[in-house]
Formats: C-alpha cells, sequence, structure tokens
C-alpha cells in the first residue's frame, strides 16, 4: 500500500510544473457558424496567439455544426486552412456533423483530424485545462 501511495505522489510531482513555470497549455476554438466573419475572427486570433508567442501551447480548432463544410478541399477558406495546419495548428473535423451534411469520404482537406463529437472535444479540453475561445 505504500509502495502505491509514494508512487502516485510521484507521478503527480511529475506532472506539475516547477515553480515559476507555467504548465503547458492549449488554446481550443470553436467554430459551429457558417458566418465568414467568425472565421475571419478565429483567424486572425490564431494568428495573434502566434505572433505574441505560444510557445509550449498547443492550438486546436474544432469545426462542428453548419461550419462543417468549412473543411471542403474546394471551400474558400481551404488556403487560410493549409496555412493554419502548415503553422502547427491541429483542425478537428467532428464526425456527427459530416454524418449529418451527408459528406462524402475524400471531400475534407486531407490534413484534418477526426473527432466522433466536436462538442465532447471542447469539453474534453476545458477539463485539460485549455482556454475555450468561440469567435
Amino acid at each position: 500500500m505504500r509502495k502505491i501511495a509514494l508512487a502516485g505522489a510521484l507521478a503527480l510531482l511529475l506532472t506539475c510544473p516547477a515553480p515559476g513555470h507555467a504548465a503547458t497549455v492549449g488554446v481550443v476554438f470553436q467554430i459551429s457558424t457558417t458566418k465568414a466573419s467568425s472565421w475571419k475572427v478565429a483567424v486572425r486570433n490564431i494568428h495573434n496567439l502566434e505572433v505574441a508567442g505560444t510557445n509550449g501551447h498547443h492550438i486546436e480548432v474544432v469545426v462542428l455544426g453548419p461550419a462543417i463544410r468549412i473543411l471542403l478541399k474546394d471551400s474558400p477558406v481551404a488556403r487560410n486552412l493549409k496555412a493554419l495546419h502548415a503553422s502547427g495548428v491541429t483542425i478537428d473535423a467532428c464526425e456527427a456533423a459530416i454524418v449529418r451534411a451527408r459528406l462524402k469520404p475524400g471531400v475534407i482537406l486531407p490534413f484534418v483530424h477526426y473527432v466522433r463529437s466536436g462538442v465532447a472535444e471542447v469539453v474534453h479540453r476545458e477539463r485539460q485545462g485549455w482556454a475555450y475561445v468561440r469567435p
């Protein structure tokens, strides 16, 4: 029993940041609207985070609901998405939204990561301590 407690305490210490150092955190953006203005705000916000120096921060964009169509290969924002991906931003597509939109395999940009539920992914990230942004 004592070894288990010691192992647990050691694991806790290893996951805590050193005094004076911030833990690696992430920022999750939720895009659920088809409004071009929301997408432009999101891209600008992500760019501002990168310019400010997000060393050690992960940036994830979760696309769900009607916004799922922005992830199509022929989307007017496909070039922006490619640039975000190239800069290290993870872009997630909600599989439930893809099914509801009846999108065919192969129409989504190839670098997009799939999550079962976009809302569940956002909640999961918030529980991990990630900052949440919904432009």
